[in-house]
């Protein structure tokens, strides 16, 4: 059946037609497989951002609640307020108040006795009442404690209301309180205001763009909304929220859907929050689907223009083959005609032939050159980028050697000098507070006199190991030679950065140091200064630093001494 068809069509349209059928389903794959793969790509895209932003919640979640439980934890411990506890004279309420106003996410912050008596609270709440059956008591006498997201009990009628009407639920802070003696007296407990978590999940939905239509919603460790539409619902299941990134097939559409779970931070555990960060799915797609749209359109058009295209080539290749065609068939036709033969053998078929033949050997002889010539290029190509490569990795360990103190593995002054400064821009912008803590070994001439200069590599190396494993990841430790270290404290005050350079300072105190059979201790001297908006730079943040740890030097040595020490004694005089 095809046979006789095409006998009935020219060569030229058949040429045409052929072309213009592949043409098409090439357009028709082209856009199905490059619209599965912008869809595909899109929704990595899409749920690569949403993991990003459920991450960044989850981690500000962490974050901040690990700084509330730090808070209460050194309130708790704050050697200057441990004969005001169990006092009535108001002075432990005022702290408190100071405290709550600092940070006004503090609901309620108080302090009860052994027995569960409300001895003190901000505002007067519930002093007096019993919250000995309450769990942040009955956890926080033990051990500092945190307790899940949970609706208010004695506090429901005794706060002001929302302005929105919404009910106070409460995530709860507590730590056990000693006195001098070590006994626990108490416990401090605060209630931070679970509207807190919906400030953390609108700043980070005000940072994306608004046309992205994201939202955020937080579960508890079995899965039930904590934040967001569905409060007390549980829609997800298990296995959604452990593949960590699923398809939301809810009654106002599909949604792309990402979860990442809060990790605890430090000493904070986590209470096991789950945040889910959805966009709807037609949205995260709409830039895939765009791009479909413009592939088939230009494929289209490239396949009608091909078609108009080849049939005029093809008019133009099979014209001399008809002329051809006609040529032999006119000699066929000849009664008396002898040229047949020749005709099959005609010069002109013979030189065609002969220039087909010799332009294929050219074609031939051309591309084993470029294939030769391709391949040394990507011999020299491949040489090049080893070279490159070796010459980065060398870049990058000189780079290494030159930041780095040999001795103890830390920064030195010429790698923490530009982080110091950095620090200092941040601070100057945004007013994040920063301390600079300068480290002295106390008597070491006296180590090396005694047991060698072994013996002060030592101590130097085990100092510096101790200080490096109490700091933050944000914060930087360096050596700034012989035995002197300089700590950069990011978004601290004085009196948090008090608290940490006495808890180095009685470790370094604590630790036994011995080599070659020889046991001795060593101590050293701390001196701090907070930056000031008018430094110049983080030198003269340095220098003061520098003065206090002379002042230490001269006070006797092992002990902390801060520039501004008047900070410290306003804090006492407070509480």
């Amino acid at each position: 059946m095809f046979m006789p068809l095409a006998d009935r069509v020219t060569l030229r349209r058949q040429i045409s037609l052929l072309a213009g059928t592949i043409g098409l389903a090439i357009v028709g794959v082209t856009t199905v497989g490059s619209t599965l793969l912008a869809r595909g790509q899109a929704t990595e895209m899409a749920q690569d951002a949403l993991r990003q932003v459920a991450r960044s919640v989850a981690d500000r979640l962490d974050q901040d609640m690990a700084e509330r439980l730090r808070e209460i934890r050194n309130v708790a411990a704050f050697e200057p307020l441990q004969p005001h506890w169990m006092e009535n004279t108001g002075s432990l309420r005022n702290v408190l108040d100071a405290m709550q106003r600092t940070l006004p996410d503090y609901a309620w912050i108080g302090f009860a006795d052994r027995d569960g008596r409300v001895r003190a609270a901000t505002g007067g709440i519930l002093e007096g009442a019993s919250v000995g059956s309450r769990p942040w008591f009955l956890n926080g006498i033990r051990q500092a404690a945190v307790e899940d997201v949970h609706a208010a009990v004695l506090l429901e009628a005794l706060l002001k209301p929302h302005a929105d009407g919404t009910p106070f639920r409460f995530v709860d802070v507590a730590a056990p309180v000693s006195d001098s003696s070590g006994r626990v007296v108490g416990v401090l407990g605060a209630h931070l205001s679970w509207r807190w978590a919906d400030v953390v999940r609108r700043e980070v939905l005000s940072s994306r763009r608004p046309e992205l239509k994201e939202d955020i919603i937080v579960l508890d460790r079995s899965g039930r909304v904590l934040l967001g539409l569905g409060h007390g619902s549980a829609p997800y299941t298990v296995a959604q929220l452990t593949a960590g990134h699923f398809i939301d097939r809810g009654a106002g559409g599909d949604r792309l859907a990402a979860a990442a779970a809060t990790r605890g931070r430090g000493d904070y555990g986590g209470l096991g929050w789950i945040v889910v960060a959805l966009q709807p799915l037609d949205t995260a797609l709409a830039s895939a689907d765009r791009l479909s749209g413009l592939i088939l359109l230009l494929g289209l058009a490239a396949a009608i223009l091909g078609m108009i295209g080849i049939g005029l080539i093809a008019g133009r290749l099979s014209r001399p083959l008809t002329q051809l065609t006609e040529a032999v068939d006119r000699i066929g036709r000849e009664t008396n005609a002898r040229m047949t033969r020749h005709v099959h053998g005609s010069p002109e078929v013979l030189r065609l032939s002969a220039a087909v033949r010799s332009l294929l050997r050219r074609i031939g002889t051309a591309e084993e050159d470029a294939r030769l010539t391709r391949a040394e290029a990507s011999d020299a190509v491949h040489a090049a980028e080893d070279r490159v490569r070796r010459l980065g990795a060398d870049l990058h360990a000189m780079q290494v050697l030159a930041d780095t103190d040999g001795l103890t593995g830390l920064l030195n002054r010429r790698a923490f000098l530009p982080l110091a400064c950095d620090a200092m821009g941040y601070f100057k912008r945004y007013r994040r507070g920063i301390c600079v803590l300068m480290i002295d070994i106390d008597h070491f001439k006296c180590v090396n006199d005694l047991y060698g200069h072994a013996a002060g590599d030592e101590v130097i190396r085990q100092v510096g190991r101790i200080i490096s494993d109490a700091i933050r990841t944000t914060d930087k430790v360096a050596r700034f030679g012989g035995e002197e270290f300089v700590v950069l404290l990011r978004e601290t005050d004085l009196q948090d950065a008090v608290i940490f350079a006495d808890r180095i300072r009685q470790s370094v105190a604590g630790t036994v140091f011995e080599l070659d059979g020889h046991s001795f201790r060593a101590t050293i001297s701390i001196g701090m200064a907070g930056a000031e908006m008018a430094d110049d730079d983080i030198d003269r943040t340095i220098e003061r630093a520098d003065r206090a740890l002379y002042a230490a030097k001269s006070s006797g040595r092992n002990c902390v001494r801060s520039f501004e020490a008047s900070v410290l004694l306003n804090l006492r005089a407070a509480a």
